[in-house]
């Protein structure tokens, strides 16, 4: 009997740092499982490295397809249906296509290591979130509180850790780089907006004038061969200001490897920061992020619209910040890796 053909599918295709690297992690463990893969539309600079086959056409990603597998990803995050169609344009109607495809062409569909943001919405949007899980014949999740959607649809399955915590075992460490401080905020101006939170960038700018001895990254994360450079670095100004994009997966791991610390919104930049010993903190976070670190007690890493006046005094201070860095406590990596490798073994169980 030949191994079951998997089209994985995903955010791919946007420069999307943790959703590229979700891709590439799942295309490994499953090749490596016997699994032939074809991915769709992740973006060469993810690919070409590992020898991924991605496909540009929903036609040649269901051509021999067993499993429509959704790999990682908030597809249990509901959205404003027109606020997300404003940000993604055509996103949800493409990816209504190809759900509804391969309905047709009776292909299973599945899902690994997806996540919510705690809110249990009594209908996910857009549409295709809800399609998608609905036709689900099973699926593994990323916080115990997710479970409550596939259990509202009778959806065999299970939780763990969020499968990014394994990037340290299927990419290569590496080495920390000598020298200076240095600070990397991973925000972007339109989510500064979206939270009701401009005010940042004076208070960020002030820290730069003041820290003069620390250099300060402001990243966009999203891929530089899909889109332009989109961080903070276009408004704060400095001598100890560089802008940063992410470019390919060796380049970007090395960068964060080379951090003494990390700001950050989004999600999976912090979880491939604190795998390479590299302490974060999570300002202003999307619900998603503020869940995994309730999750893991790191609750204290946070600091919404009330607590920045703490974080600046945490950064802007030397001895704060050094004993900050000295005293970080990091989660127990080696244990959630064990645990987050729960999610290809209930795969490969249910794909056989």
């Amino acid at each position: 009997m030949r191994s079951r053909h998997i089209a994985l599918v995903g955010f791919y295709g946007h420069g999307n740092f943790g959703d590229d690297c979700y891709a590439v992690l799942l295309d490994l463990a499953l090749r490596q499982s016997g699994f032939p893969v074809s991915i769709y539309r992740l973006c060469d600079a993810y690919s070409k490295p590992f020898g991924l086959q991605s496909v540009s056409s929903a036609d040649e990603l269901l051509e021999n397809a067993d499993v429509l597998l959704w790999g990682g990803g908030g597809l249990l995050v509901s959205w404003p249906d027109m606020l997300y169609r404003a940000f993604f344009p055509g996103v949800s109607s493409e990816f209504d296509s190809l759900i509804l495809g391969s309905i047709e062409k009776g292909i299973c569909l599945a899902a690994c290591s997806v996540g919510g943001d705690g809110a249990l919405a009594p209908r996910l949007t857009p549409g295709y979130k809800e399609r998608f899980t609905r036709a689900a014949a099973f699926m593994t999740v990323r916080n115990p509180q997710d479970l409550a959607v596939p259990g509202r649809f009778g959806i065999p399955a299970a939780c763990f850790p969020d499968l990014m915590w394994l990037a340290g075992e299927w990419l290569p460490s590496p080495a920390r780089r000598p020298g200076g401080m240095r600070i990397a905020f991973d925000l972007y101006p339109g989510a500064l907006l979206r939270k009701l939170a401009p005010y940042l960038v004076p208070v960020i700018q002030q820290l730069v004038n003041e820290r003069r001895d620390c250099q300060f990254y402001f990243l966009d994360s999203t891929n530089a061969g899909c889109k332009p450079y989109r961080g903070l670095g276009r408004f704060i100004r400095g001598a100890n200001v560089v802008s940063h994009q992410f470019s390919d997966p060796e380049s970007d791991f090395q960068f964060l490897a080379s951090l003494d610390l990390l700001v950050s919104s989004r999600l999976h930049t912090p979880v491939i920061a604190l795998q390479f010993g590299v302490p974060v903190v999570s300002l202003l976070p999307e619900g998603k992020t503020s869940l995994l670190l309730a999750n893991l007690g790191l609750d204290s890493l946070t600091f919404g619209h009330h607590r920045i006046l703490d974080l600046y005094r945490l950064l802007s201070g030397k001895k704060s910040l050094d004993a900050f860095l000295r005293d970080f406590r990091f989660p127990d990596i080696l244990s959630l890796r064990a645990e987050a490798a729960g999610h290809l073994r209930f795969l490969r169980e249910h794909l056989a």
